[in-house]
């Protein structure tokens, strides 16, 4: 469901402000509810894709309610303290207008203005927008004399949309605020393999954090053999952006691979990052591993998560726990998000699972990878995508953008029937794109 164009003016309804009140309560809230579900265990793309809907109706009220609206209502609505979703609700609903460029102005003055999450609900709010008159006005933006934080909003909304930049990025890619520059790398992501070694390097051997790890995920995407290196020195040095590292070891697989990240299970340090990525390992030895740390408190619902992973089980709460779980999901319908996610796996009774494995552990080959019980290839990953949880999306999303060297990425943050989009595109690629090397194939 798209969100309308407002109506001529001659079409116009009389409005009634209490009812968009409503309307923009309401959108708050839902905002709130989908940005808890698409991160949830216990929530699919289908239940995500409807409760988008309800949020997309109400904001669609806002919108065929037209100028009145934007001045009396959704304007004001930026400048008041409270709530973030009706915040970024007010936003999307601004941007969705078409109208003059002040109205994009005046949203994009707010990253000045503001701090913290306010900064976060605003990129949202752009990116989720979209168009291309939205793009047009943006790429306005790509010059040295914008304010840091606005340029590096509109690349970071340009970089999701996938658009393709030429000389305007280059500048940024050198910008002398780090946040610029990381916004750059990032909008690379979706053309990693035409990045040179030479500023790639150099985005590597950035001490500022933030672009230092943008640089690494985008030659990671684009099978850069310096960026593959720096990854096996993350993990092996337990460096700061070891998470992103083992993630990307997990995905490509192999034996050393797998090495490196059993090694890494043994320091605390690293350990709850590992367990996070052995699911995409996908082996029978990783499997054992998760059954392993199942019996070892805290990890057993994290390492459940992982097994199931690989394997496929479905895993219900003990008994014991399920008086609990259904206690926390009654305050969480009541205070959306007040929850981590991963506090809200399931914690199996471990004697079940282990019971179940030494029935059909023999249907795996050691040799084979495994995604939901499949052996890992294009269908399997897809069949995945569309029917694990929301949290377990989290994990697999980037295992696409890695096979398909950023040809496409599945961003699990913004509307699901771009996700669906995206999945359908992928279904026509090549099968050799899910099989191949990714470390060091592309450069050299």
């Amino acid at each position: 469901m798209r969100p309308m164009a407002a109506p001529p003016p001659h079409h116009a309804l009389p409005i009634s402000w209490e009812m968009l009140e409503t309307h923009l309560d309401e959108s708050g809230y839902l905002w709130g509810r989908w940005r808890h579900a698409l991160v949830a265990p216990d929530h699919v793309l289908e239940d995500v894709t409807g409760l988008e809907e309800r949020l997309l109706a109400h904001v669609d009220a806002l919108v065929l309610a037209g100028p009145p609206a934007m001045t009396r209502l959704l304007v004001p609505a930026l400048r008041q303290d409270g709530d973030p979703g009706r915040f970024e609700a007010a936003a999307l609903a601004l941007l969705l207008q078409e109208t003059s460029e002040g109205v994009l102005k005046s949203i994009l003055d707010k990253l000045q203005e503001e701090a913290g999450s306010l900064v976060g609900s605003v990129r949202q709010a752009l990116r989720l927008a979209g168009g291309k008159r939205l793009e047009l006005c943006l790429r306005t933006l790509l010059t040295p004399t914008t304010p840091p934080p606005l340029l590096a909003a509109a690349l970071d909304a340009l970089g999701t949309w996938r658009v393709k930049l030429g000389p305007e990025l280059s500048s940024s890619l050198r910008h002398e605020v780090p946040e610029v520059r990381a916004a750059a790398f990032r909008c690379m992501k979706a053309f990693s393999t035409h990045v040179p070694d030479t500023l790639l390097e150099e985005g590597l051997r950035s001490t500022i954090p933030e672009v230092c790890e943008a640089a690494l995920e985008v030659g990671l995407i684009g099978g850069n053999r310096l960026a593959w290196r720096e990854c096996r020195r993350q993990v092996t040095g337990r460096g700061p952006h070891r998470g992103l590292a083992l993630k990307a070891l997990a995905i490509a697989g192999g034996g050393d691979n797998q090495r490196l990240l059993f090694e890494s299970l043994e320091h605390p340090t690293s350990r709850r990052e590992c367990i996070r990525v052995l699911g995409l390992l996908g082996t029978v030895d990783a499997a054992r591993t998760c059954l392993e740390l199942m019996r070892q408190e805290p990890w057993t619902a994290l390492a459940a998560e992982a097994f199931s992973t690989i394997t496929g089980r479905t895993m219900e709460p003990a008994d014991d726990v399920r008086e609990a779980t259904a206690e926390d999901e009654d305050d969480d319908a009541l205070h959306p998000g007040t929850s981590t996610p991963e506090a809200t796996l399931p914690v199996p009774d471990v004697s079940a699972v282990e019971a179940w494995w030494k029935e059909q552990a023999r249907g795996f080959n050691p040799m084979t990878r495994y995604i939901h019980g499949q052996p890992f290839g294009q269908a399997a990953l897809l069949e995945a995508l569309r029917e694990a949880s929301m949290y377990r999306r989290n994990t697999l999303a980037p295992v696409l953008e890695l096979r398909t060297r950023g040809e496409l990425a599945l961003d699990p943050f913004t509307w699901t029937r771009v996700q669906l989009a995206r999945m359908e595109a992928a279904n026509r690629l090549p099968a050799m794109h899910f099989s191949r090397s990714l470390d060091g194939t592309a450069h050299g």
